[in-house]
Order: structure tokens, then sequence, then C-alpha cells
């Protein structure tokens, strides 16, 4: 296989395709880092965006959280969930703006990315649950922010279609192509694109490596096991079909995390099964949450 020649003008049109990091997402988890800032301060801020705003609340009022009562405002949103969930559904809400296109290439319906990246973090966030709680908002975050270089990565598929189709026919892994013709995977922009967000340098970390966790070699590092997370997220999502995609088929599973973690291959068939039982009200959830 050959390395096709890939320009910086090629790149910054791939790019483009990432809508902007607004000023109020950021404004708003800067707020949230400071521990002199108050709830109504990052409420004050959040609701300058009413469409965010509309989506943080639907994502709190979710089965993703299961509050018994019904939140009807930001600020009390906030208090509930605390400074790092609220940075999660933050970014949630914000990442669900931005996955709501068609990739043509990818060949992924208007809505479909979105139900592909919900249904990892969903998964991503019930294994931190059970396995790594320290990490469940890293993991969440992570999953769902997965997929951001796939609006990039669409760019060079829509140019390249027919030589990224004749490797996925030899059966190949779908990053390890990517990584083969252009020099760089989907994840890695995705990672790329997060760091210049300037939000946690650990969110980008584990998006860089989710597809390959055994790359780490702290196994026991808090980016190791939220990767893990992702990892399971992102493969049982694929493999339910829910939101597929032309690389739904081409990921391996990265076995070594049954050696290094407590996890099992039965614990991993044990929340396929389930994600897939609770077909169609878990679908219709996760539908509920993006507003498909």
């Amino acid at each position: 296989m050959r390395r096709l020649k890939i320009t910086d003008k090629d790149i910054e049109k791939a790019l483009d395709r990432i809508p902007p990091f607004p000023g109020v997402v950021a404004r708003a988890l800067k707020f949230l880092r400071d521990p002199a800032s108050l709830a109504s301060k990052v409420a004050e801020e959040v609701a300058k965006d009413p469409i965010l705003s509309f989506e943080i609340l639907r994502i709190s009022n979710s089965p993703l959280y299961g509050f018994s009562r019904r939140i009807s405002s930001l600020e009390h949103a906030i208090a509930l969930l605390g400074i790092k969930t609220t940075e999660s559904v933050i970014m949630a809400a914000y990442a669900k703006t931005v996955y709501d296109k068609e990739l043509k290439f990818f060949k992924l319906k208007r809505g479909e990315i979105s139900i592909q990246s919900f249904v990892g973090g969903y998964v991503a966030k019930e294994v931190a649950h059970d396995y790594f709680p320290d990490v469940e908002g890293v993991a969440f975050t992570s999953a769902i922010l997965r997929n951001i270089g796939k609006l990039a990565m669409e760019y060079f598929l829509e140019k390249y279609y027919d030589e990224v189709q004749a490797e996925l026919s030899k059966g190949k892994s779908f990053d390890k192509i990517e990584k083969e013709l252009f020099g760089f995977s989907s994840a890695e922009i995705s990672s790329m694109v997060i760091k210049n967000w300037q939000i946690p340098e650990e969110i980008a970390e584990v998006v860089k490596v989710y597809n390959e966790p055994s790359v780490l070699k702290d196994k026991a590092s808090p980016i190791y096991k939220a990767a893990v997370a992702v990892h399971i997220g992102d493969r049982i999502a694929m493999m339910t079909g829910l939101g597929a995609s032309i690389d739904s088929l081409n990921y391996s599973i990265d076995e070594t995390i049954f050696n290094n973690t407590r996890i099992s291959k039965s614990d991993f068939e044990r929340y396929l099964e389930k994600t897939i039982q609770a077909y169609p009200s878990f679908i219709e959830d996760i539908k509920d949450v993006i507003g498909v």
C-alpha cells in the first residue's frame, strides 16, 4: 500500500469541517474549574446559548443519569450533577450539535453518528462505573467525543474513496488503513482537535489511544482505565449495528485488556448482550437524548 500525498491544504480543508469551539462552552468549562465559581455563574454563562441550554437539560433528565425528579433549570442541574459530571454533560450537549449532519462517505445518515457516539458513551460509562469509578466522567466524555475526527476524515474518504474501499475489502482494521494511507487516524484527529479546544488533556489522551489501549505502558493509570472503557463502548456500539458506518466491522478488539484488568471476555459479552437485549427501549432512550 502506498502512502497518499496529503498536503497542508488538504488538512486545513478537512479540519474546516469541524465547527469551531464556541466561546460560551469554553467560558462555562473555565468557570467550572474555578473553585470560587458558583453554579449560578456557570448557569448564567450557559444560558447565553439557548440550544446548548436545552440540550444540557435534555441529557440531565435522560436515563444516562436517572434522577428520580425532573431537573427544570440549569442551576439545579449543575448542583445535582456536580462539577465533573456537569463538564461531561456540557461536552455531550455540544457534541450532539456538532454531530447533527450526514457523513455520506462513512455511510452515516444525519443523526447516526450521534447514535454511535452516545451508545458508545452509554456503555463506556457503565463499564467505568462497574470497574473504574474514578474515571467514569472522563470515560463518558471521551467516548462521546471520540468520533469528532470523522467529520474531518470524511474529506479524505471523499477524495480517496476507492483506495480506502480496496483496503477495507482485505479485512484490515480501519484505523490501520487510515494510518497507512494518510499517516494519521480519525482518533488522532479527534485528539488534536480536543487539545486545541483546551479541555482537560486527559480526554485528548484517552481519545488518541482508545482503539489500542495496550500502547500505554502504565496499565494502572487513569488514562488506561478510561481508554479501556471507551474501547469496550466503541466496539459494542459497532457490534450492535446502531448507527453502523463503513468502518463498523473493521476494528479489532484489543484482547490484552482481558489480561490487564478485571474485565473478562464473558464480561464483554455480557455488556454486548445487555445492550442488544435492551433494544429497542435502549435505542429509543438514546434517540430521545440526542433528539433524533
